[in-house]
């Protein structure tokens, strides 16, 4: 089936020119952070049938779920939820089955994988995981894997270092690698075929999604032999990316075809103009 192109959905609260969108655009260039946000994406699913992911968000514009939609498969419908604490810190991401979106059937299935996060001093991160045997209700005796992590962060508020702690044998902390950026802002590619754009990394959309999902580089992996192109709005952001193994093969942490598509809602501040 042949993916469409989605339109890009741009809300503007003026009647200026496109003139000055883009003028805006130029004079700041980190203006997406807070003036788009990603509210579908869809894609040819590990089915090679078509896959709806809407995204929804907080007040504060902060993503509080991702679900799936799978018309042709049901049983491949996945939920993805954020929780926040009181000083609106990431306190939860788990992922869970669930019955096709939209049937307005209460979930049928417990937590799959549950993260848990805390924060014990400025630019450090502990991350709890457990992961359990899928069933209804949960069956919490049956985790099978348990681990935590500890995310060392920079002044911009990336990852750095990622530290570990198992469970079975239990080991104190250890540092299981750096993560190194390049002169751009970009982790580095290990497939020769991706090249990075010059344009916005879609992760980039939310702070939320580059933490959880471990991506803070600037731009967007290409994979050079595949033979779809890229194409982008005018704000910079992927409206189709060709998919690329190293990160958009399983980007939100769902396989795809051959590309994936982004539908938007941007705003610009009104007090801005």
């Amino acid at each position: 089936m042949k993916l469409l192109l989605f339109p890009v959905i741009i809300i503007l609260f003026t009647t200026t020119s496109c003139r000055k969108v883009f003028d805006y655009i130029r004079d700041h260039p980190d203006i997406h952070d807070t003036v788009c946000h990603i509210t579908q994406i869809n894609m040819l699913g590990l089915t090679g049938k078509p896959d709806t992911f809407t995204v929804l968000y907080n007040t504060k514009g902060d993503p509080t779920d991702i679900l799936e939609r799978s018309p042709a498969l049901s049983i491949d419908n996945v939920e993805h939820h954020f929780r926040y604490d009181k000083f609106g810190r990431l306190l939860w991401y788990f992922i869970n089955y669930s019955p096709q979106y939209g049937s307005g059937t209460p979930n049928q299935m417990g937590g799959l994988i549950f993260h848990k996060y805390e924060y014990p001093r400025k630019n450090f991160v502990v991350d709890t995981t457990i992961q359990y045997t899928p069933g209804y209700p949960p069956l919490y005796d049956s985790a099978f894997y348990a681990q935590i992590n500890g995310y060392t962060l920079d002044e911009k508020g990336r990852i750095i270092k990622v530290w570990n702690v198992f469970r079975d044998p239990h080991t104190p902390p250890q540092l299981d690698h750096d993560v190194v950026y390049d002169a751009n802002g970009n982790l580095p590619l290990s497939n020769p075929d991706l090249v990075y754009d010059d344009k916005i990394n879609v992760y980039r959309t939310s702070k939320i999604f580059q933490f959880v999902f471990q991506d803070f580089s600037r731009n967007n992996p290409i994979n050079t032999a595949n033979a779809y192109p890229a194409f982008y709005n005018a704000f910079g952001l992927p409206t189709t990316l060709p998919k690329s193994d190293q990160y958009y093969g399983s980007l939100f942490g769902a396989d795809s075809g051959p590309t994936i598509n982004f539908v938007y809602a941007c705003t610009l501040p009104t007090k801005q103009w």
